[in-house]
């Protein structure tokens, strides 16, 4: 049986593009304390400018001449500085407190810099100096890429964007092209196997590099996981073998309609993940879920598809080059224990075990 990996705790590093934010509760230059996830601010896009010391009053006036722009695009503006403003002096947007600029340095920045925070709580953007009209930017394109838009169908389908950071992607798809393509498996028996190019059209590698495998692991542990947590209230306990897969038109690259537990080689499955490799270098491929009507999802590169293992879905054929992507499955305490239950079922049988694929 394909082995699946407990998530362990995330590593410290620097934050950077894709990762959530850490819980801020600054005190404020009034003596209060202001949380930045808290309902009233949360939803909204922030720049937050770092300061290592107090700024001049010609910078102060344009980072509030920069709070009225970012309001038009539902974006809020906030000084961190590491010490209250001299008597007089007017900011023109709130201050919060970082006496010992301990969210600078969480950012690696070595000096003065702006943090946008896109409305999921995420990192956005960092950016040395005080480069206002890039943080500007920076808002008005995450305002921009969500018009609002009424909804009265759709699935309970997640898209997480910027999972994975480009380097990465190339890192994947080397490894891919390098690596022993396993063609169309299904998570089947290793008697009922036998269909399974009438169903699907896939070219797999499974992720058996440790370095490459430790990297990805912890970007879903740092990226994917909470949001799965948020959306789902979901805790994810272990997730299945990472497999880097390939559906390329020569062959019809497709996915028929299934569910992902529908077995009991994979009832313990709560969640199914699809990380877009190279989304726009393909066309078709999307995931569709028919019991909720006829929109199709597709993350952009470096984001995921995330949805229950109950849910019907299917991926379309692939009409032109080659689309690749991740695949696994998440699981609770609950799922990772009977999954384990029928590993030992097998091997107690003496059998060969379950293809996972």
């Amino acid at each position: 049986m394909t082995a699946t990996v407990p998530l362990p705790p995330g590593a410290a590093r620097a934050l950077g593009p894709g990762d959530p934010m850490p819980r801020l509760v600054l005190p404020d230059a009034a003596g209060g304390r202001v949380d930045l996830q808290h309902q009233t601010i949360a939803g909204d896009t922030l720049v937050l400018w770092l300061a290592s010391d107090v700024p001049s009053a010609e910078r102060l006036a344009a980072f509030a001449a920069l709070a009225a722009d970012l309001a038009e695009v539902e974006a809020r503006a906030f000084l961190v500085a590491p010490k209250p403003l001299p008597e007089g002096a007017d900011a023109g947007v709130p201050i919060l407190l970082d006496p010992e600029t301990r969210l600078l340095k969480s950012l690696g920045l070595a000096g003065p810099g702006l943090l946008v925070a896109d409305p999921r709580g995420r990192v956005a953007a960092v950016v040395e100096g005080d480069a206002f009209d890039e943080a500007l930017a920076q808002a008005r394109a995450i305002h921009a890429a969500t018009p609002p838009v009424i909804r009265r169908t759709g699935a309970p389908a997640l898209i997480v964007p910027d999972v994975v950071e480009p380097a990465l992607r190339e890192a994947l798809l080397a490894y891919w092209q390098a690596g022993e393509k396993r063609q169309d498996m299904v998570s089947i028996s290793a008697e009922a196997h036998a269909a399974q190019a009438v169903m699907k059209k896939r070219s797999d590698v499974i992720l058996q590099d440790k370095a490459l495998f430790a990297r990805l692991r912890d970007r879903l542990l740092a990226r994917l996981v909470p949001e799965m947590r948020r959306a789902y209230g979901f805790e994810a306990a272990s997730f299945e073998a990472l497999r880097i897969g390939c559906y390329d038109a020569g062959s019809g690259g497709f996915f028929r309609r299934h569910r992902d537990n529908a077995t009991p080689y994979t009832a313990h499955r709560r969640f199914a993940m699809s990380l877009n490799l190279n989304t726009g270098e393909y066309e078709g491929g999307q995931l569709r879920f028919p019991e909720f009507g006829r929109e199709l999802y597709e993350a952009e590169a470096g984001g995921a598809v995330v949805f229950s293992c109950s849910l019907l879905h299917e991926a379309l054929p692939v009409t032109k080059g080659r689309r690749f992507a991740v695949f696994t499955f998440f699981t609770d305490a609950a799922g990772a224990a009977r999954e384990r239950e029928m590993a030992e079922r097998q091997a107690a049988a003496g059998k060969a075990g379950v293809r996972v694929g």
